[in-house]
């Protein structure tokens, strides 16, 4: 089903039209309008983060050693400790040393917050990079 569009006029200075038509040239998308939206929908999910209320959907990717003692097991604890708010993983070896995982999450956008600072506050864990939608 396909929503109905509302149009409105947006007023700013010109040096911040001129450089906002170079982002959307850059990102290649396709008019001021699609870019908007893009930007709006990107403030909203962002907010559910500050905000915490709602429900959303959520990934969090990470990179670990999988040599470094315990990363196998803490995670696999973590995991199973939000269990109720993971859809899927999914493991990708790197290289020999290193795997990645993407973790796919989907309920309050507490829990998912909560789950986004248990695993970063993981010793074995190198680079974490968390994603929040709000409900499509």
């Amino acid at each position: 089903m396909t929503e109905k569009l509302v149009r409105f006029s947006v007023s700013m200075p010109e040096a911040l039209v001129s450089e906002f038509d170079r982002w959307i040239e850059k990102k290649k998308l396709k008019s001021r309008s699609d870019a908007l939206r893009q930007i709006i929908r990107d403030y909203i999910g962002q907010s559910l983060w500050e905000v915490q209320e709602g429900e959303a959907y959520g990934t969090f990717t990470f990179s670990y050693d999988h040599h470094s003692r315990d990363a196998s097991s803490e995670i696999t604890r973590l995991q199973h400790d939000f269990m109720e708010s993971i859809v899927c993983t999914t493991h990708v070896h790197i290289d020999h040393d290193t795997c990645m995982e993407v973790v796919v999450l989907r309920g309050s956008t507490q829990e998912i917050v909560r789950f986004v600072e248990a695993a970063s506050s993981l010793g074995c864990i190198r680079v974490g990079v968390p994603g929040l939608l709000p409900p499509i």
